[in-house]
C-alpha cells in the first residue's frame, strides 16, 4: 500500500546564530533519526561534495534514506551531478532540479528539461523539477506551460515559493486555487514550509500566521490525494514530504539576530502534520 516518508533537510539543521553555535554533523544525523524521520536531503550547490561524502557513513549507521535538491546550470552540469550522486554508497530517492537557466523561451527550457530527464533515466536516478524562485520555474504560469510541454515531467512542490511569487491574498480566489490544483496533479514530492504572501518562511504557531498554515495544510492534503490517485492506493510507492525550514535569512529573526521561534520544534510539528494529512488523504481517496 502507498505510504508517506517524512524527510528532514540538512540545510534546515543549521543555526547561523550570532554566537556561532552549530550542531556537529553526527549530532544532526542522530537527532534526525531519533525523531523518526525516514531520510535527509542535501542541497547540491550549497553543500559541498566533501560534506555530502562525509555524511554517508552516518546515514548508513542510522539507516536514513536520501534525496537531493540540485541547483543546475546546464546539461553538462547535471551530468556531473549525476556522476557524483552515483559515486556515493546511498542511492537517492530522487534529485529535485532547481534549474538555473533563464525562463525566457518555453521551447528552450523544455528541451533542456528533457535532456536532464534523459541523463537521469540513463543513470537510473529519478529526476524531477522543483518549483522555486530565482530559477526557470520562478513563475507558476510558465511552470504550468512547461509541465504541458513535457507531459512526463513530475514536480517537487515547494509551495512557499509559489505563494510569495504570486502574492495571493486570503481568501484565495477561484482562479488561484484552480492554478494550484493544476500544478498539484503532477506533484511527486513536497517541501514543508509555511509562507505568507510577502514572507517565504514564518513561525507556524504565531496567531497571525495560522490562516496561512491552514492554507498550506489544505494544499498538502490535496497534493497527497492527487498523488494517491495517480499512483493507485495498492502501489508500494512512497511519497516524500521534506521538512525544509531554513536558517536565517529564511528564518525570521529579532533585532538581536536570534530567531523568533524554535525551528526544530516546528520541524517536528510539520512531520506530525504531514502524517495526519496523509491519513486524511487516504480516507478521502478510499471513500
Amino acid at each position: 500500500m502507498v505510504g508517506l516518508d517524512v524527510f528532514q533537510s540538512m540545510w534546515a539543521m543549521e543555526f547561523k546564530r550570532p554566537d556561532g553555535f552549530e550542531w556537529t554533523l553526527r549530532e544532526k544525523v542522530e537527532k534526525i533519526a531519533s525523531a523518526g524521520f525516514k531520510g535527509v536531503s542535501f542541497d547540491i550547490g550549497y553543500h559541498t561534495e566533501a560534506y555530502i561524502s562525509e555524511a554517508m557513513p552516518l546515514l548508513q549507521e542510522f539507516n536514513l534514506d536520501l534525496c537531493y535538491n540540485a541547483f543546475v546550470k546546464s546539461v553538462p552540469h547535471y551530468q556531473d551531478i549525476v556522476n557524483f550522486v552515483n559515486s556515493q554508497p546511498i542511492k537517492p530517492r530522487f534529485i529535485a532540479i532547481v534549474g538555473q537557466i533563464e525562463p525566457w523561451d518555453l521551447d528552450d527550457v523544455a528541451a533542456t528539461t528533457r535532456e536532464w530527464m534523459r541523463i537521469g533515466d540513463e543513470a537510473g536516478v529519478k529526476t524531477h523539477v522543483e518549483i522555486h524562485r530565482n530559477c526557470m520555474t520562478n513563475d507558476l504560469m510558465f511552470t504550468l506551460q512547461l509541465m504541458e510541454k513535457v507531459p512526463d515531467l513530475l514536480m517537487v512542490a515547494d509551495l512557499s515559493h509559489v505563494l510569495v511569487n504570486q502574492e495571493w491574498y486570503l481568501p484565495l480566489h477561484e482562479q488561484a486555487q484552480k492554478r494550484m490544483s493544476q500544478f498539484l496533479t503532477k506533484a511527486e514530492a513536497f517541501h514543508g514550509r509555511v509562507a505568507t504572501r510577502e514572507q517565504i518562511q514564518v513561525p507556524i504557531l504565531f496567531e497571525q500566521h495560522k490562516p496561512w498554515f491552514e492554507l498550506f495544510k489544505s494544499w498538502w492534503q490535496e497534493g497527497f490525494e492527487k498523488w494517491i490517485y495517480r499512483q493507485g492506493s495498492d502501489s508500494d510507492n512512497r511519497c516524500v514530504f521534506l521538512s525544509e525550514l531554513g536558517p536565517p535569512v529564511y528564518a525570521m529573526t529579532g533585532q538581536d539576530g536570534y530567531e523568533l521561534s524554535d525551528r526544530w520544534e516546528e520541524a517536528l510539528l510539520l512531520k506530525e502534520t504531514a502524517e495526519q494529512l496523509w491519513q486524511n488523504a487516504l480516507k478521502s481517496t478510499q471513500s
